[in-house]
């Protein structure tokens, strides 16, 4: 078998996603050393920089060998040729604990070495999603509750409510450090699930919780994720995870107070009490 990190086209629920059917995907949310840049044929290249901080997230998979071979064709990968269109070699992956995995991806080849349009956070399923529409956003912290989009006077922005979602295989903790306590974070945890409010958004609401949530000084980074809905609907959102983790830290109380107040207006009566006894844990 053969570990591979994709970062592009291969990602769950992306175009060449069915290429990976039948493969065990390993881990989600991790990233290499490297910068994303868009192609001028729709999809994405990736260009080392291992002494930088640019990073490249994506997933990792474990594949045979009959799906490399096809993965390779689809790359314009041969072995030892000068023309390839891309290249493939041996990287080291990390997730957000720090662990780090040798894996085989597909970097720029000779032919696509001039992209120089950077896609941001390099990200390509945020890339992606935010430009195609419609935009739905996952809160699972503070922006469950209306209060503060009021006081910014967006909550016009929001005013749109789906519903409630459900995000398995990710843990809800304090991780997040700031100077006026610790702030809502998702975690990669098996098993676990996370509730949250889904809204509808217009472009100019990203813009706004990419200012709120610390995008652009590396406090949280935007990410795509597969959220279940009540009847069995599966859509993709928006969400933010924290980038540095710490320790879990006891927020504030107001903080506190509007996670449960948003909680409280669609969430599961059992994951409102959890929530409740995490914070009563923290809190003393």
């Amino acid at each position: 078998m053969n570990v591979v990190f994709v970062y592009g086209t291969f990602r769950i629920n992306e175009s060449n996603y069915e290429y990976l059917q039948g493969s065990t995907r390993l881990k989600n949310q991790v990233w290499i050393h490297g910068k994303l840049f868009y192609t001028k044929f729709g999809y994405p290249v990736m260009k080392e920089h291992e002494h930088s901080n640019e990073k490249v997230y994506g997933e990792l998979y474990e594949v045979n060998e009959e799906q490399l071979v096809a993965i390779d064709q689809l790359e314009g990968f041969r072995e030892g040729q000068p023309d390839n269109l891309f290249e493939r070699k041996i990287v080291t992956v990390y997730d957000e604990t720090g662990e780090s995995t040798e894996a085989l991806t597909y970097i720029t080849g000779r032919s696509l070495a001039d992209s120089t349009d950077v896609i941001p956070f390099g990200d390509w399923k945020v890339y992606q999603y935010v430009r195609k529409g419609p935009i739905y956003y996952f809160a699972y912290g503070s922006c469950m509750d209306d209060r503060r989009f009021k006081l910014a006077k967006v909550d016009r922005y929001f005013s749109n409510v789906i519903g409630s979602g459900i995000l398995q295989d990710y843990g809800f903790r304090f991780s997040r450090s700031s100077k006026d306590g610790g702030k809502a974070d998702l975690i990669l945890s098996p098993g676990e699930l996370v509730e949250g409010v889904i809204y509808e958004v217009p472009m100019e609401a990203v813009d706004y919780l990419y200012e709120r949530e610390g995008v652009y000084i590396e406090a949280y980074r935007p990410a795509i994720v597969t959220l279940e809905m009540p009847g069995g609907r599966n859509i993709e959102g928006l969400t933010f995870i924290g980038i540095d983790k710490s320790e879990e830290s006891k927020p504030t109380q107001l903080y506190a107070d509007e996670i449960l107040t948003g909680a409280g207006k669609l969430l599961s009566s059992s994951y409102i009490e959890g929530l409740r006894q995490r914070i009563d844990l923290l809190l003393g």
